[in-house]
């Protein structure tokens, strides 16, 4: 073995020097400083936010305060009532109802059998009269069985005619053999036979007159068949609604789209409106057949038609404590529609103060009048759903109706009775 150098023994020595430098170990941040750290970021969340809501529009910010868009505000839900201002005689209705005009008379219209639609010869809003064809249903297959049966006819006819003709001849052999049988020139089998063969004839004409007078019942049920593919108007109207088009099978009772639709078309009597409206227990006292009325409809405004009173339903309506009543309208004019919203003013008898009746009178519902002390108000919906308080002087109530003497002008929406609200506050309507 060899014996080390000295330079040998340098290496060893440099190579015992060289150390691999270790740092020791740093803790980690405080928690005070993780907090901190903590809180800043979500200190600039917010603010970054608050400037992302400020830019859009979400949100506004002034020197007091920030102002939360109406938006994201919650909403009270309320119910409204409109204002109104009534003229003349109607300022004194003793009930005022509200309902919908229908016609007098109204009928869907369909056919009598099932079948196959063919033609409409209407359209809605074409005028009508009683027995005018509307629409024809497929009836190919009947006019065949009605010519069958009147071909059975005319030769069951014509086998009658025949017979006629054999009976005649019958008969003319009978005479003729008669005397012959008499004088005992022919024997008692001939003469039986001529009998025979003429009482023979008379009954086969017989039994053709029943097969005519049935040939001839049976021509008459296949004219009714096809007469029932002809869909004709039972009353002068309008065609109000088309139900059914071409090529669209129809089926007698209406048993539902799924299997075909019951009518063609709707026909209404436009010349006889009413309106249907429910009257308050409470008040049908108030209201006799007869009476006169005043009807304000909704599609024609600052119009007033002439009703009266047609009849009073006699049924009540538990759940509503309501009682129909039916008002006919004497001035009926081409604007007036079934459907159509109305009011209807039961005026009372007609008396020399009448006319002392002001021209212009605002009502609001009694409901929406609160009272502050001795300070009687409203809150009004604006046109964004905000409300706000309105003082007013109140008159007269009847019929849940108190007449505004000063305050409102009409045609403002107040808020029914709701506790708990605020003047600024945002709402939603109850509709």
């Amino acid at each position: 073995m060899a014996v080390p150098t000295a330079k040998a023994d340098q290496s060893l020595d440099a190579l015992s020097k060289l150390r691999i430098q270790r740092t020791e170990s740093r803790e980690g941040p405080s928690w005070f400083a993780r907090t901190l750290l903590v809180l800043a970021m979500l200190l600039g969340i917010v603010v970054a936010g608050i400037v992302l809501a400020t830019k859009n529009g979400w949100l506004t910010v002034s020197k007091d305060w920030v102002t939360v868009p109406d938006i994201m505000q919650s909403r009270m839900e309320v119910r409204l009532a409109t204002v109104t201002v009534e003229t003349g005689r109607s300022a004194d209705a003793t009930v005022v109802a509200t309902g919908y005009l229908e016609s007098r008379r109204q009928a869907r219209i369909g056919a009598r059998a099932p079948g196959r639609i063919q033609v409409v010869n209407v359209e809605e809003g074409s005028r009508v009269e009683t027995g005018q064809i509307l629409a024809v249903l497929e009836h190919a297959d009947l006019e065949a069985s009605l010519a069958a049966v009147e071909a059975s006819l005319a030769r069951a006819k014509a086998a009658l005619e025949e017979q006629e003709i054999i009976i005649q001849q019958n008969k003319r052999d009978l005479e003729r053999i008669e005397p012959l049988w008499k004088s005992k020139i022919v024997t008692d089998t001939d003469y039986d036979v001529a009998k025979f063969r003429f009482l023979g004839a008379t009954a086969r004409s017989a039994s053709l007159a029943a097969e005519i007078a049935l040939a001839a019942a049976r021509v008459r049920e296949a004219e009714q068949m096809k007469a029932n593919m002809f869909i004709r108007a039972p009353f002068n109207g309008t065609v109000i609604s088309k139900d059914a088009e071409v090529g669209e099978s129809i089926l007698p009772g209406g048993m539902g789209e799924a299997s075909g639709r019951g009518s063609a078309v709707t026909v209404a009597d436009l010349d006889h409106m009413e309106v249907e409206c429910d009257v308050k227990e409470d008040y049908i006292s108030r209201v006799i057949p007869g009476q006169t009325t005043e009807v304000a409809v909704d599609a024609v405004p600052k119009f007033r038609y002439q009703g009266r009173v047609r009849k009073i339903i006699p049924k009540g309506d538990r759940a509503r404590a309501t009682i129909k009543v039916k008002v006919e309208i004497i001035n009926v004019d081409d604007r007036l529609f079934p459907n159509m919203g109305a009011t209807v003013y039961f005026l009372p008898v007609e008396t020399s103060e009448t006319a002392k009746t002001p021209e212009r009178r605002t009502f609001c519902d009694s409901a929406a009048i609160q009272s502050d002390d001795t300070i009687r108000f409203v809150w009004i919906a604006d046109d964004q759903d905000r409300v706000r308080r309105q003082d007013v002087k109140a008159g007269l109530e009847r019929d849940n109706r108190t007449e505004i003497l000063s305050g409102l002008s009409g045609g403002e929406r107040v808020v029914i009775a709701t506790p708990g609200i605020q003047a600024g506050q945002l709402v939603k309507i109850n509709r």
